[in-house]
Formats: C-alpha cells, sequence, structure tokens
C-alpha cells in the first residue's frame, strides 16, 4: 500500500505569513489537529507544519499573545517530516514513530503538500492494526524535557519551599 491510498487529499493549508488566528479557524473549521504550512497558496511547497499544540504552548509561553497577533511563522515546525505519495505506507509509518508525530504531510515529487495521512487514517482505512498499535506506541513515549523547561522550578515546588522557610523562621 502506497501513502497515496491512504492520505487525506487536497488539505487545507496556510503561509508562514498567516496569523495563528487563521490556522485556529481551520483548525475548528475542518476538525483538525494540524495544518501543512506552505511557501506560497499557488506551488503549495511544504515548508512546515503548524499544530494545535504548537499554537497553545506558544501563545501562553509568550504571554498570552493574541493569536491574531502572532506569524504562524513564529511558532510552526520546521522544517516538516514528510511522506512521499509514492512512498509504501510503512515509510510513513515508521517515521511517524520515530519522529513521535500524529500527522504527516504527503507531498509528490516536486515537494507539493497534496495530503495529509493522520492516526484516524491509518485507523479508519483497515491498515495492519498490528503497525498502528506499534505506532501509536512509539509515539505515546514520553520525550524527554527541554533543558530550559527542566531549569524552572515547579510553582507547587517553589511555593513549598518558601511555606518551609517561614515555618522556620
Amino acid at each position: 500500500m502506497k501513502c497515496a491510498d491512504i492520505m487525506t487529499p487536497d488539505p487545507k493549508v496556510c503561509v508562514p505569513e498567516d496569523n495563528v488566528a487563521v490556522a485556529i479557524d481551520l483548525m475548528w473549521d475542518f476538525d483538525c489537529g494540524s495544518i501543512p504550512v506552505v511557501k506560497d497558496m499557488k506551488g503549495k511547497e511544504l515548508v512546515g507544519m503548524i499544530t494545535d499544540r504548537d499554537i497553545a504552548m506558544h501563545v501562553v509561553k509568550h504571554s498570552c499573545m493574541h493569536p491574531a497577533q502572532v506569524k504562524i511563522g513564529n511558532c510552526m515546525s520546521a522544517p516538516a517530516v514528510s511522506c512521499r505519495s509514492d512512498e509504501p505506507l510503512d515509510k510513513a509509518i515508521q517515521l511517524m514513530g520515530k519522529r513521535q508525530i500524529r500527522r504527516i504531510p504527503v507531498v509528490d515529487q516536486n515537494g507539493t503538500c497534496i495530503g495529509t495521512i493522520s492516526q484516524a487514517d491509518l485507523l479508519s482505512r483497515a491498515v495492519d492494526i498490528e503497525l498502528v498499535i506499534d505506532l501509536l506506541r512509539q509515539i505515546s513515549v514520553p520525550c524527554a524535557k527541554p533543558k530550559e523547561a527542566a531549569e524552572v522550578p515547579d510553582v507547587a515546588e517553589k511555593a513549598a519551599s518558601e511555606k518551609k522557610k517561614k515555618d522556620a523562621e
């Protein structure tokens, strides 16, 4: 089975210069959790991917700016991990597991975004269920926190530490 056989064709896309509200609207209207980001709307050359998690984490981390004030290019994942439409589906599943991603854009031989493959596509289109279970296991393994996050003390720990200091005085 090829990636083209299972992909959802003609995905909604956005460009890096769009604001995040555009991606949010597309995700809401089309009930999806990610949008491929393309260089321009004419050629649709894939340059990145933006997920609902990318948006939430970026907006919260940067003082809760309004999504209309944040450019997609500032919070998208780039370059996007992708597969080609003519490649075996197994390769897409391996990439998704290795990179711990739940959705993968599909490109043609020119790098034009022509589809996406999601966990739901894999589950609903009669793919080997054992492969899908293995993929879900790989995706679900917790990632190590980035060093920056590890250096920021937990709010609860900090409050408990301050309470102990007060109690000791």
